[in-house]
């Protein structure tokens, strides 16, 4: 068996406390974006609840409570042990609330309290026998719309329970005295009131009297309703609650409303799902700024420089192991800025000494041209038509600031006298009515290969993946 490596458990802890806070970061997040839907189901389920509780009518509760007890007087004075003895209270207390159910009891109490309009099932359903924790105590609970009857019905209820209890723990006293009465009757019929059996029942019928006499009921009232305090509705303790269920509910909304959202809303999230690194982010133009799109020729020392000369590195690592000699730009839809990345991306290159040639392949709407304000007429469907030669349709892009545009064959392979480099720029030329076949035809591989061997980096700007094949095919 292996042993583990010094340090294994204490880096497989703290990978997993990583995890634990990314997770909390996760749910955090989500919270905070979806906190609206959380704090409207934190107002409206309140409100709802406390309204709802304002229009119920008001419930009152009256209680009084039992106390149990064992005392048989029978098996004291015959001596014959008490076959309930070896019961345990819990169970003896449980037994006495089942009992204290029973219909016959509720007949009793609407009796008393000549409710008519009510049934014992009514009445048990809006009452309950409760059972405290240990104690031999039973609280008798009646709820009503009217607190005169929750108070009267509570009392009554345990002193009915009370009642029937006596008459349980009498009644086999009560059928023996009957038994022995009946006997007596007859011998005095028979006329036999001088026997000695005569003498002897008479005896044991004064015996179960004294004994039923002294038989007190096991179930006594302690404490009656004296009052009938309002238990419903409680709009405070609805409104708290309600709030409880608002949170819970908007958070469980917030979580289901993420789970089906399939939006990309973070660069990580984008890295994550393609399975590929994040060359670099560009800050957003500021309004103004955006009036050619070349914002890396206009404000070289801006933020934004910045960012195309550090995606430019980026871009540079990746393709250090590779022989890379073009790079195609697309996006998903249109208006998402791939084109004035690319052109601005192509600049920050050239000014690192790169021999750089840009193409402007999207033929649906090309934006290649107005960036850097070239003539838009000649370009790439020029020379697929053979109207022109390679020379006159590439434009070289002025690297610096002040530096004019000019047309590749008439700087001779200079740089517009930066040594830095240069960027050639091929226009889409017009917009032919099958920019699809177009984009496709034969003369595309002679076409780029001809770019390559006189670039070190062809950039080629393409239309959006989402919306047209072109960019699939190339």
């Amino acid at each position: 068996m292996a042993l583990p490596k010094p340090g294994c458990r204490s880096a497989h802890s703290m990978i997993r406390a990583d995890e634990q806070r990314m997770a909390l970061r996760d749910y955090l997040q989500v919270i905070r974006r979806r906190r609206w839907i959380i704090v409207a189901a934190a107002l409206i389920v309140p409100i709802v609840m406390t309204l709802w509780s304002m229009t119920r009518t008001p419930v009152y509760e009256g209680s009084a409570k039992v106390l149990l007890s064992r005392q048989n007087l029978a098996t004291t004075l015959t001596g014959v042990a008490d076959p309930t003895a070896s019961t345990t209270s819990e169970t003896l207390v449980q037994t006495q609330a089942e009992v204290a159910r029973v219909p016959e009891i509720a007949d009793r109490v609407l009796d008393e309290l000549g409710r008519t309009d009510l049934s014992a099932g009514e009445l048990l359903g809006a009452s309950k026998v409760a059972v405290a924790t240990d104690s031999e105590v039973l609280t008798f609970s009646v709820r009503d719309s009217d607190p005169a009857f929750a108070q009267d019905g509570a009392t009554s209820y345990a002193e009915q329970y009370a009642a029937y209890r006596e008459e349980l723990d009498t009644a086999s006293i009560v059928s023996a005295r009957r038994a022995v009465q009946n006997r007596l009757d007859r011998l005095e019929q028979d006329g036999e009131e001088d026997s000695a059996l005569y003498a002897s029942l008479a005896k044991r019928e004064e015996e179960l009297g004294t004994l039923q006499t002294l038989q007190t009921s096991n179930a006594t009232v302690v404490q009656a309703a004296d009052s009938a305090p309002q238990v419903s509705p409680k709009p405070v303790r609805d409104a708290i609650i309600g709030l409880v269920l608002g949170l819970v509910v908007g958070i469980g909304i917030a979580f289901l409303r993420e789970s089906l959202d399939t939006r990309v809303r973070t660069a990580d999230e984008v890295s994550e799902l393609l399975g590929l690194p994040l060359l670099g982010r560009v800050p957003k133009f500021a309004k103004g700024s955006e009036t050619s799109g070349l914002i890396t020729h206009d404000q070289p020392a801006g933020i934004h420089a910045e960012a195309f000369r550090m995606l430019r590195t980026n871009v540079e690592f990746a393709m250090l192991d590779r022989e890379v000699r073009s790079v195609m730009f697309t996006s998903a839809l249109a208006e998402e800025g791939k084109s004035t990345v690319s052109a601005n991306l192509a600049l920050a290159f050239a000014r690192a000494g790169y021999r750089v040639t840009l193409i402007d392949l999207d033929l649906r709407r090309p934006r290649i041209a107005p960036i850097f304000g070239i003539d838009r007429r000649r370009g790439w469907t020029d020379l697929v038509l053979e109207r022109t030669s390679l020379e006159r349709a590439l434009f070289r892009a002025p690297l610096l600031p002040g530096m004019p545009v000019e047309q590749s064959n008439q700087s001779n392979g200079s740089s517009n006298g930066a040594d830095r480099g240069r960027l050639d720029v091929l226009a889409a030329g017009a917009v032919p009515p099958n920019p699809g076949e177009l984009a496709t035809s034969p003369a595309l591989q002679r076409i780029l290969g001809e770019l390559e061997e006189r670039s070190d980096l062809m950039l080629v700007d393409t239309p959006p993946m989402l919306q047209v094949g072109d960019a699939l095919s190339l």
